[in-house]
């Protein structure tokens, strides 16, 4: 335990010293005083409703944060923003999300937690660069086969959706290292997910009034934490592991 948060610490020592270099606006209208030297752009608490086409004069943008700017729509210009490494679209009440986010191919960072999507597109699962996906708190009952296709995705966070299902395809996503699934509706995690085998956290709690863990979940090795309720059952193969390098947190 200790490695990691050794780990944690040193990550997040970088990304402050990383973001404090970035160019940063908080409104609009100055940022397009000399849209070139734009690297950062936080806008927070406006009605927005669309992205505003002048984004697209954002060359050089690396982050883009929107909080509470009742934004319903990630219009098409998002696709403009190609050096963009983080896009944070958070509390938003956002509804759609446009295809053209798919040519965010420097994307490593996708936030759309807290918002009202009920569908993801395709073409998310053209972010090649994406590490962190984050949509937790939203209305979706499903996700896109192509989500698979994130060959560099490590934390994906589905919390309190209304997921049915999972895609086979999530066991493709094979550098997948803590996935949360917390507050939907699953019957069952589909077998193909003993592929994830770098997987460290698995967090199911709540995840389905009848969920069943497969026990193809014992084929991940590197399992360290996984997260249940006490209506879960979980495979002997698995409560057998218990120990110094497996626990199982009943919440």
């Amino acid at each position: 335990m200790r490695w990691r948060f050794i780990v944690c610490l040193l990550t997040v020592v970088s990304c402050l010293l990383s973001c404090s270099s970035l160019k940063t606006y908080t409104t609009l209208e100055q940022a397009l005083k000399s849209p070139l030297e734009v690297e950062a752009l936080k806008i927070s608490n406006q009605e927005l409703k669309s992205l505003p086409p002048e984004l697209a004069q954002f060359r050089n943008l690396k982050e883009l944060t929107l909080f509470r700017a009742h934004l319903d729509t990630l219009s098409m210009v998002i696709g403009e923003l190609k050096q963009l490494r983080k896009l944070s679209v958070t509390s938003c009440r956002l509804r759609y999300v446009d295809e053209a986010i798919g040519r965010l191919t420097n994307l490593e960072s996708l936030q759309l937690q807290n918002n009202q999507l009920t569908a993801l597109p395709p073409d998310i699962g053209e972010l090649s660069a994406l590490k962190e996906l984050k949509l937790y708190n939203n209305y979706l009952d499903s996700l896109p086969a192509t989500i698979g296709n994130l060959n560099n995705l490590e934390y994906l966070y589905l919390s309190g959706n209304g997921l049915k299902s999972l895609p086979p395809s999530i066991g493709e996503a094979t550098n997948l290292r803590f996935l949360f699934l917390a507050s939907n509706d699953l019957l069952l995690l589909p077998p193909q997910i003993s592929n994830l085998k770098g997987l460290v956290e698995l967090d199911v709690t709540n995840a389905g009034a009848l969920l069943q863990i497969p026990e193809s979940v014992c084929d991940i090795r590197s399992l360290e934490t996984l997260y249940v309720d006490p209506t879960i059952v979980v495979p002997y193969c698995l409560a057998r592991r218990i120990g110094s390098h497996f626990r199982i947190i009943v919440r």
